[in-house]
C-alpha cells in the first residue's frame, strides 16, 4: 500500500511539473530563444559607481522594456551577462574569456576603449561582434571587421562643438582641457586638440588625470596660469578655477548632475554640454524614462544609462532588420548600410572616409547650456550627417 501511495504522489508531481512547464502561465514562454549578450563594464571603484552600475541597471531595464522581439518569424529575448572589466586592458581580456568560454555569449560589448582593446583580438579570431564605448574613429578599420562603436563616442562630437563655438563665441582664442589618464581619455584629448586647432584656436593646457587622483588644485593652478578663454573638463577643477577668478567659458563631454550638486548649481550655470546627454527635453522619449529609472533605482539617469538603452535598442533593431541572429556577415552588412532606432533618433554607422570601414555610430550633436538647477537650454543641434561631415573636415586634412 505504501508503495502504491509513493507511485501516486510521484505521478501527481510529474503532472504538476508538466503543467507548469507546458501550460498555464508559462505557455507563452515556449519557443522563445535567449540571446546571450556579454556586457563588460567597470562594476567596482570610481568608474563602477559613476558608469558601470548606472549602465547595468539601464541594460536590465532596457531588456525588460524590449521584452520578446521577433526576428524572421522567431521569438527572442535578451539574456544579459555582466562582468567587471575593471576599465583596463587586462580586465577586458579576462572578461572576454569568461564571456566566451564560460557563458558562450552570442554578442559582446565592452565599456571604454581600454578593455575593448583587450577583448578585440579574441573576438576577431572567433568572428564575434564586439561593441565599444569611448573609442576613436581611428580604432576601426578593415582589419577589424567585427568591431563597432554603437554607443555615442565622446570624440565624435568635439569637431561640431568647436564649429559652433567659433561662430557663436568669437572671443574664445585659448583652450585648456582635462581628461582621464586612459585610452578613452586620450581619444577625447586628440579630438579636442585637433578640433580646436582646425578652427584656429590655441590649446594652452592639456592635462590627463589618474582616476584616483584626489589633489586637483595643482592642475587648476597650472591651467589658470595659461589664461584660457575656454575650459573643457569636469566641474571639480572648474570650481577651483572660478574661486581663483576665472571668468571664461566651460564645457563638458561627460556631464553628471552629481558635480553641480557638489560644487553648486550657481557655479555651473552656463556650462556647455556637447555630447548627447539625457538632460532637459532634448529627446522626446527621455523625460518619462528618466523619471521611471530614477524612481526605480534611486540614481541619476546619466550618460552611461542613456548609452546602455541606446545600445540595446539599436542592436535589437539591427537583428530585426538583418532577419537573422547568427549569420554574422548578414548582421555586419545590415549594420554598415542601415539606420536603427534609438532614444536619440535613427542611428547609422559612418566615417568610412576616415578609417576605410565606417563602423562608428553617428549621433546628433546637441549644444546644451546649463540654465539653472536641473534646467537646460538647447542652443543648437547638429544632425548626424552634419556631425559626420565636420568630423571628416577636421580629421581628413
Amino acid at each position: 500500500m505504501k508503495a502504491e501511495k509513493v507511485i501516486v504522489f510521484a505521478l501527481l508531481a510529474i503532472l504538476l511539473l508538466s503543467t507548469f512547464a507546458c501550460g498555464g502561465g508559462e505557455e507563452e514562454e515556449e519557443g522563445v530563444t535567449e540571446l546571450k549578450y556579454g556586457i563588460g563594464t567597470p562594476l567596482t571603484g570610481a568608474y563602477g559607481a559613476a558608469i558601470g552600475l548606472p549602465g547595468k541597471y539601464a541594460f536590465n531595464m532596457a531588456a525588460e522594456k524590449i521584452g520578446e522581439f521577433t526576428v524572421a518569424g522567431e521569438q527572442y529575448r535578451w539574456k544579459l551577462i555582466l562582468e567587471d572589466n575593471l576599465a583596463s586592458v587586462a580586465g577586458g581580456l579576462a572578461s572576454a574569456q569568461k564571456f566566451i568560454y564560460e557563458h558562450d555569449v552570442d554578442f559582446m560589448h565592452q565599456t571604454f576603449k581600454d578593455p575593448a582593446m583587450g577583448a578585440l583580438p579574441i573576438c576577431e579570431e572567433l568572428g564575434m561582434l564586439l561593441g565599444v564605448s569611448g573609442a576613436d574613429y581611428s580604432d576601426f578599420g578593415p582589419d577589424k571587421p567585427h568591431f563597432f562603436q554603437t554607443s555615442a563616442t565622446l570624440s565624435l562630437h568635439a569637431p561640431a562643438f568647436f564649429d559652433w563655438l567659433t561662430k557663436e563665441h568669437r572671443e574664445v582664442k585659448r583652450v585648456a582641457f582635462t581628461a582621464p589618464d586612459s585610452l578613452t581619455g586620450y581619444a577625447v584629448g586628440a579630438a579636442v586638440v585637433a578640433s580646436a586647432e582646425h578652427f584656429g584656436l590655441e590649446v594652452v593646457a592639456e592635462e590627463y588625470t589618474p582616476t584616483a587622483m584626489l589633489e586637483l588644485m595643482p592642475i587648476a593652478n597650472k591651467i589658470m596660469r595659461r589664461d584660457p578663454d575656454l575650459y573643457v573638463g569636469g566641474a571639480d577643477i572648474y570650481d577651483m578655477m572660478v574661486a581663483m577668478g576665472y571668468e571664461g567659458l566651460a564645457a563638458s563631454y561627460f556631464w553628471t548632475e552629481a558635480d553641480p550638486e557638489k560644487v553648486g548649481w550657481d557655479v555651473c550655470e552656463g556650462y556647455l554640454l556637447f555630447v548627447p546627454h539625457p538632460v532637459g527635453d532634448v529627446w522626446p522619449e527621455v523625460p518619462a524614462l528618466r523619471e521611471e529609472y530614477e524612481d526605480r533605482y534611486g540614481i541619476e539617469f546619466g550618460l552611461s544609462a542613456f548609452g546602455s538603452f541606446n545600445l540595446l535598442y539599436v542592436m535589437t533593431d539591427v537583428l530585426r532588420q538583418a532577419g537573422t541572429v547568427d549569420d554574422i556577415e548578414k548582421i555586419k552588412e545590415t549594420m554598415e548600410t542601415g539606420a536603427f532606432d534609438s532614444l536619440a533618433g535613427p542611428i547609422a554607422y559612418g566615417l568610412e572616409e576616415l578609417n576605410g570601414v565606417g563602423h562608428v555610430g553617428l549621433y546628433p550633436t546637441p549644444i546644451v547650456k546649463v540654465a539653472g538647477e536641473k534646467e537646460y537650454e538647447l542652443l543648437a543641434m547638429y544632425t548626424p550627417e552634419e556631425t559626420e561631415a565636420i568630423m571628416v573636415e577636421v580629421f581628413g586634412e
